[in-house]
């Protein structure tokens, strides 16, 4: 994180630094700051931020057994509320692609897949990938009305509708998304 000292410094300039430092008055983070750059030799480098961790299949794994409050995959394959709501679709337990799908659906974005841009990303989300109506309409799900879902539906098919050159999977996720909160408000 520090910068290479560029020159070395005697004990007068030291003793120099000091007495400046403590001539200060009161002596707060910005001489500090100004004494510890004069004994470097120069400015520190600003530190990188940090990259978005990858969520691993443990956690995903953890995070999907919790709500729906089970301890093992074999729980969660007996648990009533997962089965129904899984009827008719094919899923896997052994992969992390298997568990970070659940996750995705049953739990939320996985913060490294958030903020992201490109054609299927509205609102940095990718609705190919992840089923976020609220988050996807930009909308809160406690105060929301049905006119607000479909408003918020119709300035988004201004830009995704297959006419106006958008993409015809992201235009079918966005009136899948609406006709599920409608049919959830109803």
């Amino acid at each position: 994180m520090a910068a290479v000292r560029r020159r070395k410094l005697d004990r007068e300039k030291v003793d120099k630094l000091i007495a400046e430092l403590l001539a200060t008055n009161p002596i707060d983070s910005v001489a500090l700051l100004a004494f510890a750059e004069a004994i470097n030799g120069g400015k520190f480098k600003e530190p990188k931020a940090p990259k978005k961790k990858a969520m691993t299949m443990t956690e995903a794994r953890t995070a999907v057994l919790d709500t729906f409050g089970c301890k093992t995959a074999a729980d969660l394959k007996k648990n009533k509320t997962f089965s129904m709501s899984m009827v008719g679709e094919d899923y896997g337990l052994k992969t992390k692609a298997d568990w970070m799908k659940l996750y995705r659906r049953w739990v939320a974005v996985p913060e490294s897949e958030r903020g992201l841009t490109g054609t299927t990303c509205i609102n940095g989300i990718d609705v190919l990938e992840n089923f976020r109506p609220w988050h996807v309409f930009g909308l809160d799900s406690s105060t929301a009305t049905a006119e607000d879902v479909k408003s918020a539906f119709r300035e988004l098919a201004k830009t995704h509708h297959p006419d106006k050159g958008g993409d015809a999977r992201v235009f079918e996720r966005l009136q899948k998304m609406r006709d599920s909160v409608l049919a959830l408000m109803a």
